[in-house]
């Protein structure tokens, strides 16, 4: 061979076509670290994209998690909301329905009370009137 390691024409060579035209001419182990270097480069160009593209698709997954759960979360403060003002709903008229049988209740022991109390004294009137009416009849008959 009459090139050198840096693919120059050795000194004293006779200056061939052959080693000016021959690919590549920088030389064989300029060549193998030229395209060790370019595969390199190459894996790691398409590391760091594989890595840019793991980082944004993991960013918009967890993202649309994050609104899923932020949804999710204001359904179930929505659906707690509802669910309060129903069993208030059910509450008030399960206490207005209470106090207004506990008002029948009582207006009913009241009447009860005043007519028992109104039967007693018109019988104990019947019958004091009746006693008084005897006894004037027995004085009336003895006298």
């Amino acid at each position: 061979m009459n090139e050198s390691i840096s693919g120059q024409a050795a000194s004293g060579s006779n200056g061939s076509d052959r080693a000016r035209l021959s690919i590549p001419q920088e030389g064989l182990i300029y060549t193998w670290v030229d395209g060790s270097l370019g595969v390199v480069e190459e894996v790691v160009r398409a590391g760091f994209g594989f890595l840019e593209d793991v980082r944004v698709e993991t960013q918009e997954r967890l993202s649309a998690t994050l609104d899923l759960i932020e949804g999710v979360d204001r359904s179930v403060f929505r659906i707690a909301r509802k669910t309060l003002a129903r069993v208030d709903g059910i509450s008030e008229r399960a206490l207005s329905s209470s106090q207004l049988g506990w008002f029948a209740l009582l207006g009913t022991i009241r009447r009860t009370s005043q007519g028992a109390a109104g039967l007693a004294s018109e019988t104990v009137v019947a019958v004091v009137g009746e006693r008084r009416a005897t006894q004037q009849l027995i004085i009336q008959q003895s006298s």
